[in-house]
């Protein structure tokens, strides 16, 4: 039997840790043809919970475009992409898909022919840079207009939509609201990692999508839920594991998705053999997967300044104190304020830290870097 606890990519169907309370309010925002900003810290398994709820729409009422924003760097991409994407979600026929895609006006159709004979088309830039952001509106004008003629309800759904801003942000966001504001046949679902960014775009006054649609944080999966998943799981591939135990992983995971998986999937093939997880197994996880990752980590290390690897070697000995109190600068002698201010935000932009809340609490985005670093102190 292959591990069933899968992780660092897209999981879906009976590998899927149960989201059904997500799957099934966003089923019916995407039905009531709502607006909403989905937002979670990296790692909770937001996206695959996002492909899940498309596999989860009836294909004869709905039509879904996914667009990950990290695969498209620049704005004419993005806007070739909307317009591609969305056509193509709610009309198959090749034929027809090529004459929707030659009456653009800003966009022209890139058609090529595979070595089998198959037509694949898609859309690029047909003006200047500087009328990309009405090329992208009318991508999305015309995704609205196509659904309403389909008599289908389009789900556009745009992840790490925080990268809004490497497009000039304002003024795509201002062309976007006054076009989606007026869709009636079009639900949006907007996905972004960087909380903060995400937030101050829906509660920010100043902001294009000042309360444009609701809030939808993604929390931890329940406990009871998850426990029932991991040990269905284990028991059904013939090991031998206490509910103790499992609670312990999840705990070691931080209820963190990525984390919990990948543990998960460590404990799978320690005891490969044996069949039999128990606490003493438990305790080895972390050192098991950081000595996988060691390679990574060393590398990353050489690319941080002194002064960062000291406040990390810090933060990693003494995670639950804030980096700005004076219990944490006198406990591990660094400083000044401004320094550590620096560093941090150094590091947050590395993606190495996150801030968590409103308050000065940082921790490390990879669970198990921390662990790696209380390790090399020890030599």
């Amino acid at each position: 039997m292959r591990n069933p606890f899968k992780y660092g990519g897209i999981v879906t169907g009976p590998y899927f840790a149960d989201r059904s309370g997500e799957i099934k309010t966003l089923k019916r925002e995407i039905e009531n043809l709502n607006r909403v900003f989905l937002v979670s810290p990296r790692r909770f398994g937001k996206t695959c919970l996002l492909h899940n709820l498309m596999g989860s729409l009836d294909p004869d009422g709905y039509a879904v475009a996914y667009i990950d924003l990290n695969a498209f760097p620049d704005l004419r991409s993005f806007a070739g992409a909307v317009a591609s994407l969305t056509t193509k979600a709610l009309e198959t026929n090749t034929d027809k898909l090529i004459k929707l895609f030659a009456g653009f006006k800003r966009l022209r159709p890139n058609i090529s022919i595979g070595s089998e004979g198959d037509v694949s088309a898609s859309l690029e830039l047909a003006v200047e840079e500087k009328e990309a952001i009405a090329a992208l509106i009318e991508g999305f004008a015309h995704a609205d207009a196509l659904a309403q003629r389909k008599r289908r309800t389009l789900a556009i759904i745009i992840d790490e939509f925080s990268d809004i801003e490497k497009y000039n942000g304002g003024a795509v966001e201002k062309a976007l609201r006054a076009e989606i504001q007026t869709h009636q046949h079009t639900s949006y679902i907007f996905s972004g990692s960087e909380m903060s960014v995400m937030l101050s775009m829906v509660q920010n006054k100043k902001r294009a999508f000042y309360k444009m649609g609701r809030i939808m944080a993604l929390e931890p999966i329940k406990q009871e839920t998850y426990e029932g998943f991991i040990k269905g799981w284990f028991e059904k591939g013939g090991y031998s594991i206490s509910t103790d135990c499992v609670r312990e992983i999840i705990d070691l995971g931080q209820g963190i998705t990525y984390n919990v998986q990948r543990l998960c999937h460590t404990a799978w093939e320690a005891a490969i053999e044996s069949k039999t997880i128990d606490a003493p197994l438990t305790e080895t996880l972390q050192a098991i997967i950081v000595k996988q990752d060691a390679p990574h980590y060393e590398v990353l290390w050489q690319t941080i300044s002194a002064t960062q690897k000291v406040l990390l070697i810090a933060l990693a000995q003494d995670p639950d104190t804030p980096p700005f109190s004076k219990a944490f600068l006198l406990r591990h002698k660094i400083g000044p304020a401004s320094s550590i201010n620096a560093s941090l935000a150094s590091l947050v932009k590395k993606g190495i830290l996150v801030r968590q809340g409103p308050g000065a609490q940082y921790r490390f985005s990879d669970l198990f870097f921390p662990f790696w670093i209380r390790e090399i102190g020890k030599l």
